[in-house]
């Protein structure tokens, strides 16, 4: 079958393929792909609330809660009183995470250079732009679901071809 007929399968693939790469480098760090995704991101926004944590690793909240109840027992991440608003909690790392970051990103670079190996620059740019687009138009909070009728496997295919044909 045509892998060209699902690019939404193939990009939950791609992902799922990553993240296994991903966690087979940090497993030294006793850090999976979440827990590693919501450190990064919060060592580049420290002091952001967890509602806003959610939002900037699109992790849900839930699952975003016992994330960081690891990284906290782990002595990577800690929860401090919000001054702006009681209610809620500022999220900061530790010196100890400081020290486990470098290792992170060199994690980071090499599982990148292994996804994007046999890409030029100009492949790279095309397909990091593409993405964002797929993100922002999945993540849009006005987005219309439209319904589209497909009679058949070969017509949603013709379909793809020229929509990507005129991008």
């Amino acid at each position: 079958m045509d892998r060209l007929l699902f690019p939404g399968f193939s990009l939950i693939e791609a992902g799922q393929l990553y993240a296994r790469r991903f966690e087979e480098r940090s497993r030294n760090l006793a850090l999976d792909f979440a827990q590693s995704r919501a450190l990064l991101v919060l060592a580049e926004n420290e002091g952001v609330t967890q509602q806003r944590l959610s939002e900037l690793t699109a992790i849900a909240s839930p699952w975003l809660v016992r994330i960081l109840d690891r990284l906290e027992v782990m002595g990577l991440t800690q929860r401090r009183p919000n001054l702006a608003d009681r209610r809620a909690r500022s999220l900061g790392i530790t010196e100890d995470a400081r020290e486990v970051l470098p290792l992170l990103w060199n994690i980071v670079g090499e599982s990148l250079r292994e996804a994007l190996r046999g890409l030029s620059t100009k492949e790279t740019a095309i397909l990091a732009k593409a993405l964002h687009r797929v993100i922002a138009n999945l993540s849009a909070p006005d987005r219309l679901v439209t319904p589209q009728l497909v009679t058949s496997r070969g017509e949603m295919f013709a379909n793809f071809q020229m929509e990507k044909q005129r991008l």
